[in-house]
């Protein structure tokens, strides 16, 4: 297989053992904003239309409609896949942090002497964005929430409301863009550090699954992917084949030249079974000098001829770079194919008896299990008399 073939598996299994689904993540993030957004205004009921805040009720349900609205249109962007679309905003956070500041050029509007705590808040919006918001992208949305904010006092200035401009922006701006780099910086080091630790795990997982020496998937990779492919064709009613391939007499090869040279034995094999594989299938190194191949919607027949042109391409392979001769590596392989609902491991062991027939047999030879099918048994049976 080549690497993208491999990744291809890796994206296979890696969304049989998923336990997060991103779309629903995003989700309960907007609910948990939209939520957050709702608590004061459900706090203030107590307080609108008694005097005690200069709010009345059509101010106040004023606000709660743009609100909803707004909360409301970005989990239909969500729910219709819309912010696939967004290419910038891949997270979707850019988005409703954008909103999330037209709503409090809102609040600031309708209850100016809550303003500082309205502007407080911003950094709560930030909060959501932890570990995925770049510096840019932190300083961006605070230049639009600070301009939106002074575009605000300016409009409320203009309508007799005492605004002092060298408080609001020695005392009020000035901070805050401070404290923007501050966070800014913050954030910028928590996405990093996020990034990092998902290539790590990327990197372990890729250890975890692949054989170091061939880079072929190792035995674990394959056993899973055989227990997942397994299940699938019991399901679909799909036939698949699997083979194994031992080298023959390895251990002289290792005992006489080295083991240097057995690595760039397996490293070479490991080529050319890849190389005659359909992206579709898999191989994978199960240890030592054995390998293992997944046919998929193949019989034991054509998985056969198959393995006979990799066994031909072994035994004609000028192993130069190992210091052999042609013909000097041979292959034992033995394959057979799924039968209904057999488990995993017995169709392993079928495969692994036919390969060690292959190696009585003489080696350097392909051994192919016959399938093993029931004859439907007649009513009238004498048998069953």
């Amino acid at each position: 297989m080549t690497a993208i073939e491999t990744a291809t598996v890796h994206t296979e299994l890696e969304a049989v053992h998923a336990t997060k689904d991103p779309r629903s993540v995003k989700r309960r993030g907007i609910l948990l904003a939209a939520t957050a957004y709702m608590t004061p205004f459900v706090a203030g009921l107590a307080l609108v239309g008694r005097g005690v805040v200069s709010v009345t009720w059509g101010e106040w349900l004023f606000a709660l409609s743009v609100t909803l609205a707004v909360w409301s249109l970005m989990l239909g962007i969500l729910v219709l896949g819309w912010d696939t679309r967004l290419h910038f905003d891949p997270h979707f956070l850019l988005v409703p942090a954008a909103a999330s500041a037209i709503l409090q050029w809102l609040f600031v509007y309708l209850f100016p002497e809550a303003r500082f705590v309205i502007l407080e808040g911003w950094f709560v919006v930030l909060l959501f964005g932890a570990g995925l918001f770049s510096f840019k992208e932190a300083l961006a949305l605070n230049t639009f929430m600070a301009g939106g904010y002074l575009g605000t006092i300016g409009f409320l200035a203009t309508r007799g409301e005492p605004i002092s401009w060298p408080f609001e922006i020695g005392v009020v701006i000035l901070p805050f863009f401070l404290f923007t780099f501050f966070c800014g910086t913050v954030l910028e080091r928590l996405r990093r550090e996020r990034v990092e630790m998902k290539a790590l795990r990327k990197q372990l997982s890729h250890l975890a699954l692949t054989d170091r020496l061939t880079d072929l998937p190792n035995r674990r990779h394959f056993d899973e992917y055989l227990q997942h492919h397994s299940a699938l064709c019991r399901r679909s009613g799909a036939t698949y084949a699997v083979g194994l391939i031992d080298v023959d007499r390895f251990k002289q090869i290792n005992d006489s030249l080295g083991h240097d040279v057995g690595d760039r034995v397996l490293v070479e094999l490991a080529e050319i079974v890849r190389g005659h594989l359909r992206q579709s299938d898999l191989a994978a190194r199960r240890g030592g000098d054995e390998f293992a191949v997944l046919l998929t919607e193949t019989n034991a027949a054509a998985a056969g001829v198959v393995l006979s042109v990799i066994l031909r391409a072994v035994a004609s392979r000028c192993f130069s770079a190992s210091g052999l001769r042609r013909g000097q590596v041979t292959v034992s392989i033995g394959v057979t194919e799924s039968e209904g609902e057999e488990a995993p491991k017995d169709l392993l062991r079928r495969a692994d008896a036919e390969l060690y027939a292959a190696k009585r047999n003489g080696r350097n030879r392909v051994a192919v299990s016959a399938p093993r099918r029931l004859v439907p048994v007649q009513a009238n049976d004498p048998a069953l008399s």
